[in-house]
């Protein structure tokens, strides 16, 4: 992948789920790891040690923290790779002409970082890249409006994933898109990094009060679907049912919307955390077991 070398040459030090949302779902899956898989945790942990430090400016020296880092990138006018953080299906109620979906979008980002951190032999940079982009995407997948963009007559070039969708919330967030980033403003606010102790003790409050509520018991049949392209099938289905369902332009989000949304919400970063945990276990643990889930 050539433009990992960019990435990293271009380097000079915030989506979907805005900075705390993306760092949950990582944290999520980095307890997970450390705690049932420490082997595979510990080879992580030094596949993101050769850009640790100055090179990600020491704010995104761990697993949770590096979650928010192909943002951060952006900020310093590196945005070649926007495109690969979604992928946009149409949803088109009233059957006007759509764009095809481009080829290269987060379904094939996730395939082609996956395999250069599994065949690139002796090519730290490159693999610590790729793991960088892989927590990151995982988040972006799982929050719907990165899967599905609305199409109809007031938005006939589409309303791109809900950041055209104007609405009324408070004075941070006034369309659709932002609202979901925010975890329906349930995760507003982005932590400084490097996080304090104080902030770490509240990441671990959030993914207990997250997978708690939902646990891998109760999200078993989710688990069971291994496919990144079915991931994206699911999170189409939540956006079409839940933030494209009951909520006007231009208007405030009744609070029934806003009740079901959260749990839609609590729902996806418990499951992305899961999720990455388990694609990271394959990763490392049974490459050839990749294919079925990359395919």
């Amino acid at each position: 992948m050539l433009f990992l070398l960019a990435i990293v040459s271009l380097i000079k030090f915030s989506s979907a789920w805005w900075c705390t949302g993306h760092m949950l779902v990582s944290h999520i899956a980095s307890l997970d790891l450390s705690v049932n898989h420490p082997d595979i945790y510990s080879k992580i942990i030094s596949i993101l040690a050769p850009l640790n430090g100055e090179l990600t400016h020491n704010i995104a020296n761990t697993l949770t923290e590096t979650a928010c880092w192909p943002d951060d990138i952006k900020t310093y006018g590196l945005n070649e790779a926007n495109p690969l953080h979604f992928i946009n299906k149409p949803y088109n109620p009233e059957g006007i002409t759509t764009n095809p979906i481009p080829s290269e979008n987060v379904i094939f980002a996730i395939n082609s970082f996956a395999s250069t951190l599994t065949n690139s032999g002796d090519a730290p940079l490159e693999k610590s890249v790729s793991l960088r982009f892989l927590v990151h995407f995982f988040g972006d997948i799982h929050q719907p409006l990165h899967d599905t963009a609305l199409f109809n007559s007031q938005f006939p070039q589409s309303d791109l994933g809900g950041n055209n969708f104007m609405i009324k919330y408070d004075s941070d967030i006034n369309e659709l898109h932002a609202l979901w980033d925010s975890a329906i403003g349930m995760l507003e606010e982005d932590l400084p990094r490097p996080l304090s102790p104080q902030n770490w003790a509240y990441m671990d409050q959030l993914a207990a009060w997250y997978t708690g509520n939902y646990t891998r018991s109760d999200l078993v049949l989710e688990l069971q679907a291994k496919n990144v392209t079915q991931w994206t099938v699911e999170s189409y289905i939540l956006a079409v049912d839940y933030a494209y369902n009951g909520i006007k332009q231009n208007e405030y989000p009744s609070q029934e919307y806003l009740s079901a949304a959260r749990q839609v919400v609590m729902k996806q970063i418990a499951l992305g955390g899961y999720r990455l945990s388990d694609f990271l276990v394959s990763v490392f643990s049974s490459p050839l077991h990749l294919e079925r889930l990359t395919s």
